[in-house]
């Protein structure tokens, strides 16, 4: 394997701590910390509240050789675009999400993403993501997603809010 991804905040970025685990399971996307498929960890931009991910796609998530499998990045951009919706307050689950796939992503790097609310209609929350590298800005996918609020107690041990905390 390649060099340890960076997970550092970037500055004005403070560090979110996402459950990573859900019921009995954990979560298909960021249950493995450490593990070869997806490593992916959560901020919070400070001046604007925007959320951002900090992604890495290993072996465990090839598609293409040498690349990451479309289904992986699709995979991480709902659940980025999820989480951006229950840090602004709506517990949600995804009910549409539309992915643009635009290049082939390299594996074993740290990609950028981003998440925005749109807007929301009553319990319909619509958002908007991508997923690209820093350096360069060049976008590999791009997502749209409807998500419906749900009551807080379906979702049993996710009563509380994500926590955030200084890095």
């Amino acid at each position: 394997m390649k060099d340890e991804p960076d997970f550092a905040p970037e500055p004005g970025w403070r560090v979110l701590d996402m459950p990573r685990n859900f019921g009995a399971g954990r979560s298909f996307v960021s249950g493995e910390p450490e593990g070869d498929r997806l490593r992916i960890h959560y901020y919070l931009r400070e001046e604007d509240n925007v959320l951002f991910a900090k992604a890495w796609f290993g072996l465990g998530a090839e598609g293409p050789p040498g690349h990451a499998h479309g289904g992986s990045m699709a995979a991480v951009l709902d659940e980025v675009m999820g989480f951006a919706c229950w840090v602004a307050g709506h517990p949600v689950v995804a009910a549409t999400i539309t992915i643009n796939f635009k290049k082939q992503l390299p594996l074993h790097q740290v990609y950028w993403v981003e998440s925005h609310l749109e807007r929301v209609d009553g319990r319909k929350v619509h958002t908007t993501s991508r997923l690209f590298d820093p350096a360069t800005q060049k976008v590999f996918a791009d997502g749209a997603g409807l998500f419906i609020a749900q009551p807080m107690e379906r979702f049993g041990n996710l009563q509380h809010a994500p926590r955030q905390r200084k890095a």
